[in-house]
């Protein structure tokens, strides 16, 4: 198992030139225009290990590009990942977050700040999920998230709440109050307002 760490910045300054070659040759090869804008998008991504969201890329891009609006970053993500030059990966929040790492790997995601790192654990691959078929439902392929807490945040102490304390706190968490009548616990709505 091996954690990949890209850095911000690459270690050879040819490999930047390699990435947007092979970026325009892959566009070329599928028919897709290549755009001073779609490049942008590209490298930005390419060259960020956090799995960016839309928004901070545009963000990123607002200031060599400020004309660059954030719907335009949406659909160049969008016509990246149908053209499988990008792919979409799926977050605890919901949130839409891409990578720019094409290689089969998985991801460490933390519930608590939303960090998420790419891990290259080779006993996932030895899983074949290509063509298997359940109930009528034929499996593509196998996208691995695995949820925890990161090391920053449990150093920090940063923890979830623990379930006692936050339903002593909130009444949300027990819509009904808890009452012993004749001997047998029963249920009443919280008489609280809001």
């Amino acid at each position: 198992m091996r954690i990949i760490r890209k850095k911000s910045q690459p270690e050879d300054p040819n490999s930047a030139d390699l990435e947007q070659h092979y970026f325009i040759s892959r566009c070329r090869e599928r028919g897709v225009r290549v755009t001073a804008q779609r490049l942008a998008v590209f490298q930005t991504l390419a060259m960020d290990a956090t799995h960016p969201t839309a928004e901070s890329l545009q963000k990123k891009l607002k200031e060599t590009m400020p004309s660059l609006s954030l719907s335009t970053v949406y659909r160049i993500l969008e016509s990246l990942e149908n053209e499988n030059l990008i792919r979409r990966v799926s977050t605890t929040n919901g949130i839409a977050r891409y990578d720019g790492n094409l290689a089969p790997h998985q991801h460490l995601v933390c519930r608590l700040c939303g960090r998420m790192t790419d891990l290259d654990d080779k006993s996932f691959a030895r899983l074949v999920v290509s063509g298997v078929r359940y109930a009528g439902f034929v499996a593509e392929e196998l996208d691995v998230r695995i949820i925890g807490t990161c090391l920053e945040c449990r150093s920090s102490g940063l923890r979830q709440m623990d379930s006692k304390k936050r339903n002593k706190r909130e009444p949300y968490c027990l819509p009904f109050k808890r009452r012993k009548v004749d001997g047998r616990v029963k249920r009443f709505e919280n008489a609280r307002k809001s």
